[in-house]
């Protein structure tokens, strides 16, 4: 048997390469040159019976090396007298130490100090122990380590660990675990071996945890920017609606999910719009899902969906964003999915909402093929009638999505390969009518309940043949209907110069159907003959309502090519990254169809059709279409500097080069033949006019971090940024170049992180401002109806954003987050001139909104949350509270403050089987999320009667849900 083993020795050795040799002598050579390094330092002692561990501490100072040891061991209470000058420390250690009976070892950069009567320094012993949540749960993949030692380990299944043949000596042993506030604990390493149990804290807020979105991966903790991480716990723990409810989460965001499944509204830090996502940009792993800047169509939400495949979400608020991301001030929300791991692992999890027949399935497996190969495969179905049903099934479809690593062998980086393809259609839910009595309340009328009752028509099928004679079928019920598809990889490689290239490049293609009613006007019944689409008559009393809608019947499509390309390197204290990008951005929209109807004001209306019997009551109104692309060039530099162990600068540069080329409709043409974009929009385009526009932007941000200790910081940050104008503002027909300006962006904040015990926080306050904001006012006219005029505003915010948790005893869990804020127009006229209709109906006068607080922006929005864990259940309950708003920058119609409550509870019926309830909008609040959202600011609220009629959206009633799941 030996002489096998020492042939297979020699074999082995016959392999090692004149290379790794080489290697290995550099390697053997460079530690011995340190530690003779450190002992050739110099030290001068001038002592009359001090104490030892003092003597120590002066070398300390006079070397910068450090000692560890056992007090006891050394006795390093005990009185030296002694006078040496610049003498080497090694000569100083042999000559004073060695008499003491007290030995020396150079460990990497420390000086092991040990008693040479008791301890053999080459004696090894063994650490050993459990890792346990403060919730008492064994928590497996804990890393354990010695510091400034090589010995670590990761805990097993059981929370185990031991880190074997400790040499003897003072050691500060740190454990750390993604989700949980990381702990030290000292460690006296001796003759026997050691047991320890350590225990730790859930860190809700994750300040311990790493951050990948912005640049390179550090801890938030460290981090200038203000952060806030969603972990996959937490989103089971928020079972959010839909995509856009998640983001409630996220302090800054003031975030309206009153669509249902639909497009939702995300306010950035008071900036002004007017729906959508405007300065919000949506990443799903590292990525961007649409081009920022646009309103409800096309939406982000539609384009991702959160599911069992996101691992975590990381929004980076305000000022790195900037740099993150083309045309994004505002924040960046990176969707992350799971991509393998080195174990087997996965979730099958089937829910039911009790309250409105909905059944959804989900379910994502994971694990390795082989050694350098693992995977990731999720996703979901779904079908649900509604919270408030439309009369039929208002969503339903689902996606599929995946990722396979490559690991190279040498162990420097991988290539991923990943693709999703979703197929989902959604209600959009519209405004609706209420009772108008000055409450801010969605009061019923004429019977119908806006709160708990749906004003979509059940009629919703009809065919349209165009002026070409091709003939649409079209149907409501469809709602927003998106198919996608994407492909794309990943490649990271650490090359041997230290360089770390990763290239990013997705394809993708999507096709989005916009079948939707909205109701833009009530009006009381007179006189006049109305049918149902079957032919039959329809009766109605004088002074019933009878509701116009515009039904929008679009076909869009477009298709995204994005590739970014990074270089990052360490070179001595800088971490330096270059990057580049291109995003091309094609869309093919149309025909975008619009149509008038009438229907009833009731739940789950008939369409109606007005003086005659025949035909399906839809009054073609216009025909547009949105034809053109856009070529985004990016460059972005950024340098992260560690100025010392506690101070950290980041400094970061983007410029993005917008080109864009389109088809611009119109529908009139002149006299020598040429297009007239003067001629409204009618259901004939008369042809387009091409056109080519170009335009360079660029952001800058600077940030500083203070590392107090290992659980608090303070960071300041500073930025300028900008807001681009998109394709759809080149589109319009009656296109005028002064419409577009410069919107640049100014932000700066101040920040303080703290993680420790049971209390972790995570607080900042900024200012932002924003310059030209292009906004439409719609104005009602009695005789040509809802009129726009374009204007131009300009903001102000000071804002306060706070993330808080405390755990007063190990199974209650305390959650404050929230933003103040206050936000108001800095330079806002409109004026009636810019539409000859409105002029001609109210002459010539500018409105002035200067020094008005922004529309649908409270001034507070918080939430406080509690979990309790009694063994295998678990309790939590949380309180959203809302301050007024005010509907419109008039500040003439305010909606009141409102709390919505959930409550939840789970049940673990073994460690992998989990049985959980849950109820939203737990006291069943009423309350209007808009209101009079038809030009309310040209309206004199003191004159409008009660019981009049007006346009609104609410928040969802209560509803129940349930789930089961099952993980392994």
């Amino acid at each position: 048997m030996k002489k096998k083993q020492l042939v297979a020795l020699m074999l082995i050795a016959m392999k090692v390469t004149a290379v790794q040799l080489a290697f290995a002598i550099l390697f053997i050579s460079t530690v011995h040159a340190t530690a003779q390094g450190m002992l050739d330092k110099t030290v001068s002692i001038n002592a009359d019976k001090k104490e030892l561990k003092k003597i120590i501490a002066d070398i300390q100072g006079q070397t910068g090396i450090r000692f560890i040891f056992s007090a006891t061991a050394i006795q390093s209470e005990r009185t030296v007298s002694l006078c040496v000058k610049d003498q080497k420390l090694g000569t100083f250690l042999q000559q004073i130490f060695v008499p003491l009976h007290i030995g020396y070892k150079v460990v990497n950069d420390q000086l092991l100090l040990y008693n040479t009567d008791n301890v053999q320094l080459d004696r090894e012993v063994s650490i050993s122990g459990t890792v346990k949540s403060n919730k008492g749960e064994l928590l497996p993949g804990v890393t354990i380590q010695l510091r400034n030692t090589g010995s670590s380990a990761l805990t097993d299944a059981e929370g185990r660990f031991e880190l074997k043949r400790v040499a003897a000596g003072s050691y500060t042993l740190a454990a750390s675990y993604i989700g949980y506030i990381s702990k030290e604990l000292p460690v006296v390493v001796g003759d026997a071996p050691l047991n320890i149990n350590v225990e730790l804290t859930e860190d809700v807020l994750q300040l311990q945890g790493v951050v990948v979105t912005g640049g390179n991966p550090k801890k938030k903790i460290e981090s200038s920017v203000a952060i806030t991480t969603v972990s996959n716990k937490d989103i089971e723990a928020r079972a959010p609606l839909n995509s856009t409810d998640l983001l409630k989460a996220i302090p800054g965001l003031t975030v309206e999910s009153t669509g249902g499944d639909g497009p939702g509204n995300v306010w950035v830090r008071g900036f002004p719009q007017q729906g959508g996502y405007i300065f919000l940009g949506i990443m799903e792993d590292g990525l961007p899902v649409i081009p920022t800047g646009y309103n409800s169509i096309p939406s982000a939400d539609q384009y991702y969906k959160t599911d069992l495949t996101v691992k975590n979400v990381e929004a980076i608020r305000g000022g790195n964003a900037a740099i993150l991301m083309a045309n994004t001030p505002g924040a960046v929300v990176n969707n992350l999915s799971y991509t393998g791991a080195d174990h087997a692992y996965g979730k099958v999890k089937l829910t039911s909402g009790l309250s409105q027949d909905l059944y959804r399935a989900d379910a994502n497996i994971g694990g390795r093929i082989s050694e350098n190969v693992k995977y990731n495969i999720g996703g979901f179905y779904r079908t649900d009638r509604g919270i408030v049903s439309p009369g039929y099934t208002a969503n339903q479809g689902g996606q599929i999505k995946g990722n396979m690593t490559f690991g190279f062998k040498n162990k420097k980086g991988f290539i991923r390969l990943y693709g999703k393809y979703l197929n989902d259609k959604v209600q959009w839910m519209l405004p609706g009518y209420y009772s108008y009595d000055g409450s801010g309340k969605p009061r019923a009328v004429d019977g119908f309940d806006l709160f708990s009752q749906s004003l979509a028509t059940i009629d919703t099928k009809w065919s349209y043949t165009d002026p070409s004679g091709k003939t649409h079928n079209y149907d409501l019920s469809d709602g927003i209907h998106t198919k996608l598809g994407y492909g794309g990889f990943q490649f990271n490689y650490m090359t041997d110069n230290g360089w770390q290239i990763n290239n990013n490049f997705r394809y993708q293609t999507a096709k989005t159907n916009y079948t939707v009613g909205i109701p833009i006007g009530a009006s009381a019944y007179s006189s006049g003959n109305y049918y149902y689409t079957d032919g039959t008559a329809a009766a109605f009393k004088t002074g019933e309502n009878i509701v116009t809608a515009v039904a929008l019947a679009q076909e869009n499509q477009d298709k995204q090519i994005i590739d970014y390309l990074d270089f990052r390197k360490k070179i001595n204290r800088h971490q330096l990254t270059l990057g580049a990008g291109i995003y091309q951005y094609n869309v093919n929209n149309g025909p975008d169809n619009t149509f008038l109807f009438f229907q009833e004001l009731k739940e789950h209306p008939r369409r109606l059709l007005a003086g005659s019997a025949t035909g399906n009551g839809m009054i073609p109104l216009s025909t547009t279409t949105l034809i053109g692309n856009t070529r985004t060039l990016s460059a972005y530099v950024s340098d992260e500097i560690t100025l010392n162990e506690k101070w950290r600068l980041d400094i970061g540069f983007r410029a993005d080069n917008d080109h864009l080329t389109g088809k611009r409709p119109y529908y009139g043409v002149k006299a020598d033949g040429s297009g007239d974009p003067s001629v409204a929009a009618t259901t004939t385009i008369a042809g387009y006019t091409a056109y080519t526009e170009s335009n360079t932007n660029w952001a800058a941000s600077v940030g500083l971090n203070y590392k107090i200790n290992e659980a608090t910081a303070m960071f300041g940050r500073a930025t300028k940024a900008y807001n681009s104008p998109n394709i759809s503002d080149y589109n319009a027909t009656t296109f005028n170049p002064a419409s577009i300006k410069k919107r640049p962006v100014y932000l700066g904040e101040l920040g303080v992180k703290y993680a420790q015990g049971n209390v972790s926080l995570f607080a900042s306050a900024s200012y932002s401002a924003i310059k030209n904001v292009s906004l439409t006012i719609a104005v009602p006219t009695t005789t040509a109806g809802l009129q726009n005029i374009l204007a131009f505003g300009s903001t102000r915010t000071y804002s306060a954003e706070f993330e808080l948790s405390y755990r007063p005893v190990k199974q209650l869990g305390l959650r404050l987050t929230g933003t103040l804020q206050d936000s108001k127009y800095t330079d806002y006229n409109a004026s009636t001139n810019t539409n000859p209709s409105v002029l001609a109906e109210m002459g010539d006068t500018t409105y002035s909104f200067t020094g008005k607080r922004t529309e649908r922006v409270p001034v507070l929005n918080t939430e406080l949350s509690a979990t309790y864990d009694l063994k295998r259940f678990n309790i939590n309950l949380s309180a959203n509270y809302i301050g007024s708003r005010f509907t419109s920058p008039s500040d003439s119609y305010k909606l009141p403050a409102y709390v919505v409550m959930r409550g939840g509870i789970g049940y673990d019926i073994t460690r992998k089987i989990v049985l959980k309830g849950w109820v939203d909008n737990l006291l069943n609040t009423k309350v209007l999320t808009e209101g009079d959202v038809r030009g309310d600011q040209f309206r004199n609220f003191s004159t409008v009667t009660k019981g009049a009629v007006m346009a609104g959206r609410t928040i969802l009633p209560r509803s129940f849900w349930a789930s089961v799941s099952y993980e392994f």
